[in-house]
């Protein structure tokens, strides 16, 4: 193929808009986003160069923290004229992917793209699932992965639930994990704020309140599900994140009836950080772990953020986020089934000052 493939630049930004316009009728890219893409260090835009016209580009999008890149857009002009530059492309996005070090890369495609799907297909990539009404003009589009390092992580079969409301988390933690042990169990967003409600400390930061681990445990063992915890500091948590003594007050309440609860209940009680082996012996023996985290290194947002623990190989944990950054171009493919190395999770698995260590490890009780 006689042309060059490079990152992106402003000066190109007439030729994207141009290709953009005249591949696709919905869900196009704007002038604003190209820019943004371009500036991004979270993004891989590649356009291909022939001659001095640009003739096709790819974009490669990445999520702060984790092993999974994903092929957010690729086109070629409809006059390009150059055999194979489609598959170029792509192969240059894996590239990129691979450079980024993520071991997988993911993809939606039209349903009726048969040309594409068969592209993908041949380049190594297997579906993972359909998503309806996926399009803006209501087509439903397949998910594909790629392997792209390494061999597959082995994960527990957990559907995906994302969360509804920003401070739900936890509850989405809990359903995801019912739908996995409870299989007449279906998560809806009613069901969502009831668990919310049944486990939320009242206050935290500015807005609703967020669930404590003591709350989620609760909540998960009169579901039925079999639960255990692991806690780092002793006494009230979360009380560094509201100032008003008397919303400090109520919080202190709140959480000591979760913890006669947890004791009526016969929760068992690590007083203690997690270590990465009580994790990944936890995922080990058919458990999953509701792990909670500091927002920042995934979303950039210094928030306690509960993350679903469903997998892991020697390197890497795996997880479902509830989270889905809409406004960076995400979908559920992108918080599903995230691979994140052992040393970043565990980063990422503290929150506060004193950074407090808690999970939640849940698995099936054996009742009928």
């Amino acid at each position: 193929m006689n042309a060059d493939i490079r990152p992106a630049r402003a000066s190109d930004l007439d030729a994207l808009l141009q290709i953009e316009n005249s591949v696709f009728t919905t869900d196009r890219i704007s002038r604003r986003s190209f820019r943004q893409h371009i500036e991004s260090n979270s993004a891989s835009l590649l356009v291909c160069e022939h001659g001095k016209r640009i003739v096709g580009y790819c974009l490669v999008l990445y999520r702060a923290g984790s092993g999974v890149a994903r092929l957010y857009s690729i086109a070629v002009a409809k006059d390009a004229g150059i055999a194979g530059l489609g598959r170029a492309l792509l192969a240059a996005a894996e590239r990129e992917a691979y450079r980024h070090e993520r071991l997988i890369l993911r993809l939606e495609v039209r349903e009726d793209n048969s040309r594409a799907i068969e592209v993908y297909q041949r380049a190594g990539f297997h579906r993972i699932g359909r998503e309806a009404e996926y399009y803006e003009d209501g087509s439903p589009a397949l998910r594909f992965e790629k392997l792209l390092r390494g061999d597959a992580i082995t994960t527990q079969p957990v559907p995906y639930y994302e969360q509804r409301e920003d401070f739900t988390c936890g509850p989405a933690c809990l359903m995801m994990a019912m739908a996995r042990f409870q299989h007449d169990f279906k998560p809806d967003p009613v069901f969502e704020i009831r668990l919310w409600r049944e486990a939320t400390t009242v206050f935290m930061l500015s807005g609703p309140g967020g669930c404590e681990p003591f709350g989620l445990a609760v909540a998960a063992a009169e579901h039925g599900l079999a639960v255990s915890i692991y806690v780092s500091q002793k006494g009230p948590l979360f009380l560094d994140s509201v100032r008003a003594p008397e919303k400090q007050r109520v919080m202190r309440l709140a959480q000591q009836d979760f913890l006669r609860r947890a004791t009526a209940l016969g929760i068992e009680t690590h007083r203690r950080a997690f270590t990465l082996e009580d994790i990944k012996a936890a995922l080990g023996s058919g458990h999953l772990a509701a792990v909670l985290i500091s927002g920042y290194l995934m979303f950039g947002k210094k928030v306690p953020h509960w993350v679903l623990a469903i997998g892991c190989d020697d390197d890497h944990v795996v997880v479902h986020d509830p989270w889905v950054e809409e406004e960076r171009g995400e979908t559920a493919a992108d918080a599903a089934a995230i691979p994140i190395p052992n040393e970043v999770f565990m980063r990422m698995a503290r929150f506060g000052r004193n950074g407090l260590r808690a999970a939640v490890i849940l698995g099936d009780n054996g009742a009928k």
